[in-house]
């Protein structure tokens, strides 16, 4: 029987570590963009150019808070935004070159912070952790 408190208790500190790691990448970030704005570029970058409303599913966005977002990202030429040719309603997002750049500073920012977090485990610890994770990751193709 699986004991409800400890995994609630899991599941809270697992909640506080991530939001510390967030907490410390926008802290200590140069880029001026949120986490946010990072999944955007990433989803551009892996998967190409796509229609607002597809990433808003993707990522669990609102089309309203999508919107938002893409301002600060077209605004510093990290993202166009063009209209499909044959329906100009449609429009379809790409990342920029420059788009590419600042999400390789923040893969790299983020590695860094991670980097620092885990670096208080021992190295068996680490290698229970990336078991359980891999353990998890894996159950939930």
């Amino acid at each position: 029987m699986v004991d409800k408190q400890t995994i609630f208790n899991l599941l809270h500190v697992m909640d506080q570590v991530t939001n510390k790691m967030l907490i410390r990448f926008q802290q200590e970030s140069e880029l001026a963009l949120g986490i946010s704005h990072i999944l955007v570029l990433l989803e551009l970058h892996k998967s190409g150019e796509q229609r607002p409303s597809d990433l808003a599913e993707i990522l669990g966005y609102t089309p309203a808070s999508l919107t938002h977002l893409s301002t600060k990202l077209i605004n510093n030429d990290y993202i166009t935004m063009r209209n499909d040719e044959e329906d100009r309603r449609t429009k379809y997002w790409e990342i920029t070159p420059l788009g590419v750049e600042i999400l390789d500073k923040a893969k790299e920012h983020g590695k860094e912070v991670r980097t620092e977090f885990f670096s208080h485990l021992s190295e068996t610890e680490q290698k229970h952790l990336l078991q359980i994770y891999t353990k998890l990751n894996d159950t939930f193709i």
